[in-house]
């Protein structure tokens, strides 16, 4: 009884071998297939619209990066070397390492720290795909951050106190964010670290910390098995072809404060982790005006576990970070409106075929085909399994931030590093258990592991950064 049960807990309720198959699920195969393909014709549709709209217009509305020569403008050549190999060498460990159950057999610490380190191993191998200056590439662009270091100079509460004022003139990345980025930067180039190469590392494994982050919250939320089948998912993440950028110290400063509030509700736990999380809100927003839609995920997973008092707690803890920022000079509501001022400049329509589109309606297939790209085909069985998981208060706080993003056009020209605090919670659902367990709570389910779906994600990763790697 004692080994059946064992068996059972192994495998997530289903065959042992669940995890490197399709978890026993009938047609699982052919639904793969199908689910790739259905992301594959996404894609072609997106790019299909997009190329559409601004074919029978002006470049009034930029064209996210990502998607500049796919299939646009520039020309296509692939950048290979002997350090190419690197990333499907990672790719290649990690699916090995899967397929014998690794993730599911070392115990909890080690799985957190594997998932990390294999995280950053991916990152740089991702990185090195088109030569060394994928981790000083986001960083070094003339409109990005760095650009606006001058600015900050010896005075920082200066360029603070001035940064609504002033906005206009900085970069577009900069001006679509609030200050808080620039200042970490800042601090990070005034401890040495003035290299783009040498930032896009630190970012590196900063960024990566959202892994083990992520995965504490869906255990606590999903069950274990499920956070242990999630870390493959995380681990090669399309996204991480971006994540040496100054949004990958907000999406781990976000997924921090999701983590402080996931693992806060919990019965029994103390007061100061509401606190803490509404710290984290707090200073998360200073680096991210989509950022605070991840605060309704905690609000969500509060009432999920009843406990709607740490509501107040964390909401009066957002404060604080907020008014010693409008005490030194900053208000977070002026910044928000002078972004959308910049942003409504820039663009306030773009010509379409033979009548006006509005700029928001223009930006949506590309957004959408950023978003398809950053998260491979796994997105689409996280489509389906919407509402089978427990993890949708994740969705609660994701889905508004992106859409808000596709709207305002906040998000417009770099929407794939914009969009980093993000992604990940949108691949929770799928990992649900397809039929959901019939008890709540249920610890010996756990929805098969998409590892065909995470590998076609993955290629499709390392193919981008060989042949598109000026724009990525």
């Amino acid at each position: 009884m004692r080994t059946s049960l064992r068996t059972s807990i192994r495998s997530g309720g289903q065959d042992p071998g669940g995890s490197r198959q399709a978890g026993g699920e009938p047609g699982a195969g052919s639904a793969g297939l199908g689910e790739i393909a259905v992301w594959i014709g996404a894609v072609i549709a997106c790019l299909g619209l997009t190329a559409l709209l601004r074919s029978g217009g002006s470049d009034t509305v930029p064209l996210p990066k990502t998607l500049v020569g796919m299939p646009f403008t520039v020309e296509r050549r692939a950048h290979i070397s002997l350090a190419s190999l690197l990333a499907p060498a990672v790719m290649t460990v990690v699916i090995v390492a899967v397929w014998q159950d690794l993730h599911i057999r070392i115990r909890w610490g080690p799985l957190l720290a594997v998932g990390y380190a294999a995280s950053v191993a991916w990152t740089l191998a991702l990185a090195l795909v088109s030569g060394c200056g994928g981790l000083a590439a986001p960083l070094g662009d003339e409109r990005g951050y760095l650009s606006d270091m001058a600015a900050v100079g010896a005075d920082p509460l200066g360029f603070l106190r001035t940064y609504a004022q002033h906005a206009a003139a900085y970069g577009y990345d900069t001006r679509t964010h609030p200050p808080g980025l620039t200042l970490l930067l800042w601090a990070l180039t005034r401890l040495g670290m003035r290299a783009p190469s040498a930032l896009g590392a630190m970012l590196t494994l900063v960024g990566a910390a959202t892994v083990p982050l992520v995965t504490i919250a869906v255990r606590s939320l999903c069950h274990e098995r499920t956070a242990r089948r999630f870390v493959p998912v995380l681990v090669l993440a399309p996204w991480a072809v971006w994540l040496p950028a100054a949004d990958a110290l907000a999406a781990t400063l976000a997924a921090a404060f999701v983590t402080l509030g996931v693992i806060g509700s919990e019965p029994g736990r103390r007061l100061w982790w509401a606190a803490a999380c509404g710290l984290g809100i707090g200073v998360a927003t200073l680096c991210g005006y989509g950022i605070p839609w991840l605060g309704v995920a905690v609000v969500a997973v509060y009432f999920v576990r009843r406990r709607p008092l740490l509501n107040v707690i964390t909401g009066a803890c957002v404060l604080l970070p907020l008014s010693v920022a409008a005490l030194l000079g900053f208000s977070w509501p002026d910044g928000l409106a002078v972004a959308r001022d910049q942003v409504a400049q820039a663009a306030a329509h773009i010509p379409g075929t033979g009548s006006g589109v509005p700029a928001w309606v223009a930006r949506v297939p590309p957004s959408l085909t950023v978003v398809l790209v950053a998260c491979g085909p796994t997105i689409i069985r996280a489509a389906r399994r919407v509402r089978l998981t427990p993890g949708w208060p994740f969705l609660a706080g994701a889905v508004p931030a992106i859409g808000c993003g596709m709207l305002t056009g906040l998000a417009a020209v770099d929407p794939e590093r914009s969009w980093l605090p993000f992604y990940c919670w949108l691949l929770v659902p799928a990992l649900a258990p397809d039929p959901r367990p019939d008890r709540p709570g249920d610890m010996t389910q756990a929805g098969a592991l998409p590892l065909g779906l995470t590998s076609v994600g993955a290629l499709s990763a390392i193919v981008a950064r060989a042949f598109l790697p000026g724009t990525l």
